[in-house]
């Protein structure tokens, strides 16, 4: 999982080479216990269950994971422990968590416009008797038709992350070699940013679509939904 693989990364950077803090790696581990541990209880809970919001907490903790590694792990703690000038540090953390809040905001209001806004629920969702379906494929193709979702990706930033892409593998041990550790969190930091919007927006998108919708329906209609293919 990415939590374990951000808590590995952080215990050799963090605690063995510039041996600042031991924090990053047992928030690492922490969030690697959740993740792993949530998705476990629930289908334990809930193993003969296919209610929509039940598959929504094991995709909403799949997509904090992901935005766990991209977003805390390579910038939030890179900004926070890496040894760096102050003033470096407050502005990249004001920036990074402006531009998250900001970006948290446009992705939740295009998902509620989505909702409130378009004919999703209604063509998306199946009422019947007891309960509502929603069809997982036929759903997911029209929430991208009718989503409107702007991208965090600047297109100069797409071609770098596309050029540098096939040299990833000996990045790290060039950018080790050449700058150090912190040279290459700080590397990790940069690419890191874009990345931490994007599944952002996804764990955004996610729970308001997977839990909040669904939640809402039932209590509305007193009709729980269930998934289909």
């Amino acid at each position: 999982m990415l939590p374990g693989l951000g808590a590995g990364v952080s215990y050799a950077a963090y605690t063995e080479d510039l041996a600042v803090s031991g924090w990053p790696w047992k928030i690492g581990v922490f969030v690697t216990l959740v993740c792993f541990s949530i998705p476990f209880i629930v289908a334990l809970l809930y193993r003969r269950s296919n209610l929509m919001w039940v598959c929504g907490v094991i995709l909403t903790t799949s997509m904090f994971s992901l935005y766990y590694f991209f977003g805390i792990f390579a910038y939030f703690c890179y900004f926070i422990f890496a040894p760096l000038p102050l003033m470096v540090q407050s502005i990249a953390l004001l920036g990074g968590t402006l531009l998250t809040l900001y970006w948290g905001v446009i992705s939740t209001g295009t998902v509620k416009h989505l909702i409130n806004r378009t004919p999703f629920v209604k063509k998306a969702f199946d009422e019947e008797e007891t309960h509502f379906t929603y069809r997982m494929q036929a759903g997911t193709a029209l929430c991208e038709r009718l989503l409107k979702e702007r991208s965090p990706f600047p297109k100069i930033y797409v071609y770098f992350a596309y050029g540098v892409a096939p040299f990833s593998l000996i990045g790290a041990r060039l950018l080790s070699s050449s700058f150090g550790t912190n040279g290459l969190l700080f590397f990790l930091a940069v690419l890191g940013m874009p990345m931490s919007l994007w599944s952002a927006g996804l764990l955004a998108r996610v729970f308001l679509m997977y839990i909040v919708l669904p939640k809402t329906l039932e209590k509305d209609r007193d009709k729980p939904v269930v998934v289909a293919e």
